[in-house]
């Protein structure tokens, strides 16, 4: 059993509402994670994670680990990317690419901007479960994060 401070608060960053369903259902099987926070496009991820956009009187959101694609409405991940690294506040967040594309550019763009990981997103549910147990064990019984 996971012990309650090294649980996991996650923002996922996914406009694909069958995503974000896959995701909720695969992260309910994990004791390791405390909260999931979804964000729909990448203007409400930066919004969230400053304690602005339609959440009034909310304190900026602290995630341990932002989950994050890159093609998104409004802002791109790459975008969000960006300006998370340029934040003195955010930069230590460690940021996952987690995304459909598997091309050459984005993956290469995605650590050139300070990303942790690239990780494409499976296509099934028993896929993403089987994706999530190496994510426990490499985010919890592995590394360290910063917060």
């Amino acid at each position: 059993m996971t012990k309650e401070n090294d649980k996991l608060s996650i923002l996922l960053v996914e406009d694909n509402e069958d995503d974000v369903i896959i995701a909720r259902r695969a992260f309910r099987e994990f004791k390791f994670i405390s909260a999931v926070h979804i964000a729909r496009d990448g203007q409400e991820a930066l919004d969230m994670l400053s304690g602005a956009g339609g959440r009034e009187g909310a304190a900026p959101l602290r995630p341990s680990l932002i989950l994050l694609d890159i093609t998104l409405p409004l802002m791109d991940g790459i975008a969000v990317l960006k300006q998370l690294k340029a934040s003195p506040r955010l930069r230590a967040i460690p940021v996952v690419m987690l995304t459909t594309s598997s091309r050459h550019e984005d993956i290469v763009r995605s650590y050139e901007n300070g990303a942790v990981s690239y990780i494409t997103k499976p296509a099934s549910l028993a896929e993403f479960l089987e994706l999530v147990r190496k994510f426990e064990i490499y985010w919890v019984s592995v590394s360290k994060l910063p917060l």
